[in-house]
């Protein structure tokens, strides 16, 4: 979902690496924040990425991302945090951190996000999410014991501060511990974007040292 930012043109052409994300620069390429959010992790270097299921970039930034996120080294730690600009897509982040919960993000994660982006569906509630997700394999009880439990409420309310802390207004964006928020609409493209993020975490990681 887009909420006042239009992300640039390029975004519906395949990524293409400008000269802004290979030399980063500050207030084009990337934000610092004037006050740095507190990490859940502060041993590790943390990125999160910002995404809403309805929207088609967070959809399709998602395949260049996840085969970056998955080979990340071990001083970094990827967390997702779904955004839901008001209460009609609130549904959406509990059915993100009730398959978080049962660990089924594998492979319901992307399931959802087709359903919605691909095949134009319309989840209206999060029992309409649990159908369909049962239609897909998904044990439709354990569903809605996660996406119901206290557990799932305290990580929406966190998410909600934590892309209200961020200054996020729209998605795909990425944050990088604390400090940074970049997004490919910043950068120009998809993997300018990952570019970016590469030189903030090694920022980060010269910075420790």
């Amino acid at each position: 979902m887009l909420r006042r930012i239009l992300l640039a043109a390029c975004l519906a052409i395949p990524a293409l690496s400008f000269a802004s994300a290979e030399h980063p620069e500050e207030g084009t390429d990337y934000t610092v924040l004037k006050t740095p959010v507190q990490t859940q992790n502060p041993k590790k270097i943390e990125v999160i990425s910002f995404f809403a299921y309805t929207c088609p970039h967070c959809y399709t930034y998602e395949k260049t991302l996840e085969p970056w996120a998955e080979k990340l080294p071990e001083d970094v730690e990827f967390v997702r945090v779904p955004v839901a600009w008001s209460d009609k897509y609130f549904q959406y982040s509990k059915a993100y951190y009730a398959l978080e919960a049962l660990n089924k993000l594998h492979p319901y994660h992307e399931t959802l996000f087709e359903a919605v982006i691909k095949q134009r569906k319309d989840f209206p509630t999060i029992e309409s999410i649990a159908d369909f997700l049962a239609t897909q394999g998904l044990d439709r009880d354990d569903f809605m014991k996660a996406a119901n439990s206290f557990s799932t409420k305290m990580k929406n309310d966190r998410a909600f501060k934590t892309w209200q802390a961020y200054n996020i207004d729209g998605t795909p964006a990425n944050a990088v511990n604390g400090k940074y928020v970049t997004a490919p609409h910043m950068v120009g493209t998809r993997e300018g974007a990952i570019q970016v993020m590469e030189f903030l975490i090694d920022k980060e990681r010269k910075a420790k040292k």
